[in-house]
């Protein structure tokens, strides 16, 4: 691309002009999508990078600030974005499997009087979450598939699988929580 038109393509972007956008987002495109995929690994988390970041740009209009070709200004804040992602899905699914580790651990050594009552507050707290919390929750824990193949079962992006699953256990650590907290106050 020639100065000139990479100079009217960035008035155009720092405008919020529509047009603009979907011309860097068309041309850029496939070579977005290589770089996402080299850090992410897996087709629809990089299909969803590539559209987050360009809503954040449109939401946010930072291109007022740009002093680089506005290739290379996506690319940079793909990487990132990319980046993060691949950081947040490794968090999340150690904390979920330290969870699953944590509460079989506690299973074990526990009477059966305290399994049935874990049990019962189990089906409690199954029953707070919502369709889509209770469905990502079998596919992992009762059909043992990978997080890719349960959000393509449930024709969800993984991002938004990560999603259901994170909150479907983080209603089931406030209830076990609170259970040990209250337990611990009455001792």
């Amino acid at each position: 691309m020639s100065c000139v038109s990479e100079n009217i393509l960035l008035q155009g972007l720092i405008k919020g002009d529509a047009k603009a956008f979907e011309k860097l987002y068309k041309k850029e495109y496939n070579t977005l999508f290589s770089k996402a995929m080299k850090v992410l690994g897996d087709e629809f988390k990089a299909k969803d990078a590539i559209n987050e970041v360009f809503l954040q740009l449109w939401e946010r209009n930072t291109f007022k600030n740009v002093t680089v070709s506005p290739e290379a200004y996506v690319m940079v804040i793909l990487h990132h974005k990319c980046i993060h992602m691949a950081t947040t899905d490794t968090k999340t699914r150690t904390k979920l499997k330290n969870l699953e580790i944590s509460l079989s651990n506690q299973q074990e050594n526990q009477p059966i009087e305290e399994q049935q009552e874990q049990l019962t507050k189990l089906k409690l707290a199954t029953e707070e979450l919502s369709e889509k919390q209770k469905v990502a929750i079998e596919k992992i824990y009762w059909q043992k598939l990978s997080y890719k193949e349960a959000s393509e079962q449930m024709g969800v992006s993984i991002n938004s699988f990560n999603e259901h699953m994170k909150r479907a256990m983080q209603k089931y650590r406030r209830i076990f929580t609170l259970e040990s907290v209250t337990k611990n106050h009455h001792i």
